[in-house]
């Protein structure tokens, strides 16, 4: 059993041991809000609950949003606890055993962010101690977030970068980082990041420094899916189509008793033609680019979102935003996002996004129509804002409307949480 902790926390269910910590998952009924407490029972030593206390109390100084928040820790008769942020559950390591490591459009901003967080953490003087893919937090739909605060401390700050590197590494490509780098293992993974990973796992760079070398590192690109059954059956088809057609030639020379044959011109399956033409007609060159009725998206709120300000996207002035609404908690615990649709004509294959609150978590999404429901556009991007400008490589998409659908926002300095966006800015 748990040490005893607060009437106010109602214990759900018991998720299992992080070595000598017991984990539940309980409610904040006075908040009602899920949280992780994680405990110290009767056979701690003293020392133990002592160094437990210390470690969380030194990381809940630092607010960071790669940072599992910490609500409360304390030393109480029996035992210590800490009650946290409840992140979902779903651990790297999780990943990892169902074989699904991070997808790799998602793996540089989450990265950054938690090497950030690390800094963060090293910037007050404290250190982790305790990392490892057990130790971060991830799913899709949310940023990934360092916790799993309370371990045993056993390293330093160096120690710390070092083992951060080697777990993205195993999230990266689902296995220990041994062997060959991340881009021998994984099509799509630029040779700057297998430079950055054993880096950072050599010692050589701070958590600062391998924050800025994550963000500074080019994009991975998922590789071209190859040629699906359908295709192969053509390419058969057509093989057989000119074994068929040598073989008509051979004929025509034995009948015609030597003299010059006549060749027939292989027919080419009319899939292919098609095919073919799909392709040329697809290829849109890219011109002017006119932006217009930028709308916000909010359907799972009270239908709108600071709506008179959305002209400021496309004024042309940097001084001026959106904003969203104010929240007082974390946006995934109240809703799955919200977002800005703005009508593109032309073909973009840039977009900017300037002044976009920074560690601000998005998902671009492009439609030949506005839609209110994000499950019918089509996603194209999914990134973790940067200071100044964002950049996001666009696909081809000739019209049409584009959503920045906000799932995650970073905590302001009062503790409230609100994105701010100056600019929209489609590049052709």
């Amino acid at each position: 059993m748990p040490a005893s902790i607060p009437d106010r926390f109602s214990l759900e269910v018991r998720l299992g041991r992080d070595g000598d910590i017991e984990e539940w998952l309980a409610t904040d009924t006075s908040l009602d809000r899920p949280v992780l407490i994680r405990s110290l029972g009767p056979e701690s030593s003293a020392q133990r609950r002592q160094e437990f206390v210390e470690s969380v109390s030194n990381v809940a100084k630092t607010a960071h949003s790669h940072l599992a928040r910490v609500f409360a820790v304390s030393s109480v008769e029996g035992g210590a606890y800490a009650v946290s942020e409840w992140t979902g559950g779903a651990t790297v390591a999780d990943r990892v055993a169902a074989e699904q490591p991070i997808d790799l459009p998602d793996f540089l901003p989450n990265a950054a962010g938690l090497a950030g967080a690390l800094a963060a953490i090293h910037a007050t003087g404290a250190v982790h101690g305790g990392i490892d893919t057990a130790a971060i937090s991830y799913s899709g739909a949310h940023l990934a977030k360092l916790g799993a605060f309370g371990r045993p401390q056993s390293s330093d700050a160096s120690d710390d970068v070092r083992a951060l590197a080697a777990a993205l590494e195993t999230a990266l490509t689902g296995s220990p980082p041994v062997g060959p780098p991340p881009s021998e293992r994984v099509d799509g993974v630029p040779r700057a990041i297998d430079t950055i990973l054993r880096a950072g796992q050599s010692g050589s760079l701070t958590a600062d420094d391998l924050e800025k070398a994550l963000r500074a590192a080019p994009t991975p690109r998922p590789p071209r899916p190859e040629s699906g059954p359908t295709s192969k059956r053509l390419l058969i088809a057509a093989i057989g189509l000119v074994v068929v057609a040598v073989g008509l030639v051979v004929v025509g020379f034995v009948l015609s008793g030597g003299s010059a044959p006549v060749v027939p011109t292989p027919t080419t399956p009319a899939t292919s033609q098609t095919t073919v033409t799909t392709l040329v007609t697809t290829t849109v060159q890219p011109g002017e680019i006119t932006v217009s009725d930028p709308t916000t998206l909010d359907p799972f709120g009270e239908g709108g979102e600071n709506d008179q300000l959305t002209v400021n996207l496309t004024d042309g002035d940097v001084g001026t935003e959106w904003l969203t609404e104010r929240y007082l908690d974390p946006l995934p615990l109240l809703k799955p996002g919200v977002g800005v649709t703005i009508r593109v004509e032309g073909t973009p294959r840039r977009l900017e996004l300037v002044g976009l609150t920074e560690d601000t978590r998005f998902e671009v999404y492009w439609s030949n129509q506005r839609l209110e429901d994000p499950a019918g556009w089509d996603r194209v991007a999914g990134a973790s804002a940067s200071p100044g400008s964002t950049f996001v490589e666009l696909p081809p998409r000739a019209d049409g409307f584009w959503l920045i659908w906000l799932t995650e926002i970073p905590p302001q300095g009062d503790g409230t949480y609100r994105a701010a966006l100056a600019e929209l800015r489609f590049v052709p």
